[in-house]
């Protein structure tokens, strides 16, 4: 019965996998460690039973490296392998599954660590369940549509020559190329420089691949979580991040 769910909730990341990745840790071993992790942390109230939406999985760095190419596949279909394994055990989500790989260099190759939390619309861990009564009431939030709807999004913008802009739930795109969010004309910015996306009730900023990098508060990141007032170095430009909650 077991093997039976965890091969459905599965099938978005295990034909891709034995394809692109030989080696011993594999996506379809990340989608079991995490639904391993939404079982265990399952909270019982108000006759359903609540599993976590925020995800964060922690590998060694080489590990962390070798599916850096695909990590936001990778984190998109973990996420639709964590709401099917709900929509299979009956669980109730009250937002869209987040998913997020970071690296650790304390764990060793082959290492993972799985850390997750049930996390309200507003970007807040929520302590008590009995509470999603009156905000979420009793019914079981398991499509696709209405999740994505309802995705953690905190309010944030950026500050960029006096001009405000704001960040809402799709990434924003930073870079040279004229359809982007914020368009940054020099040579030395790539046409896709770096995104900013809501990540675990977070703003997390991801360096596309750039020529030249992009720097938070001086110092260089390939992604790293923004907080209020970080200064974000891109090309000769810098902008700054704000959060609501800093006010």
């Amino acid at each position: 019965m077991i093997g039976r769910l965890e091969s459905a909730a599965t099938r978005f990341v295990e034909g891709w996998s034995a394809r692109l990745f030989r080696t011993r840790l594999e996506p379809v071993q990340l989608a079991k460690r995490l639904i391993r992790a939404m079982e265990t942390n399952r909270t019982i109230a108000l006759e359903r039973t609540f599993v976590p939406n925020a995800y964060a999985l922690v590998l060694a760095p080489a590990d962390h490296g070798r599916f850096a190419p695909f990590q936001k596949s990778l984190e998109r279909d973990l996420a639709e392998s964590l709401l099917g394994a709900a929509r299979d055990r009956g669980y109730t989500l009250i937002a869209y599954p987040e998913v997020a790989l970071e690296s650790d260099r304390a764990l060793r190759a082959g290492e993972v660590r799985v850390s997750c939390a049930l996390v309200d619309v507003a970007g807040a861990p929520i302590e008590d369940a009995g509470s999603l009564g009156s905000a979420h009431g009793a019914t079981t939030v398991l499509d696709r549509d209405v999740l994505h709807a309802v995705r953690v999004v905190p309010t944030a913008w950026l500050e960029e020559h006096g001009r405000s802009r704001t960040l809402g739930p799709e990434p924003f795109v930073i870079g040279r190329d004229p359809r982007s969010d914020l368009v940054l004309d020099d040579p030395r910015v790539s046409r896709h420089h770096a995104e900013i996306r809501p990540r675990l009730g977070r703003h997390t900023i991801i360096d596309l691949g750039s020529l030249n990098g992009t720097r938070v508060n001086g110092r260089r990141v390939s992604e790293a979580a923004l907080a209020e007032g970080d200064r974000i170095e891109i090309g000769p430009d810098a902008v700054l991040f704000h959060t609501a909650d800093a006010r």
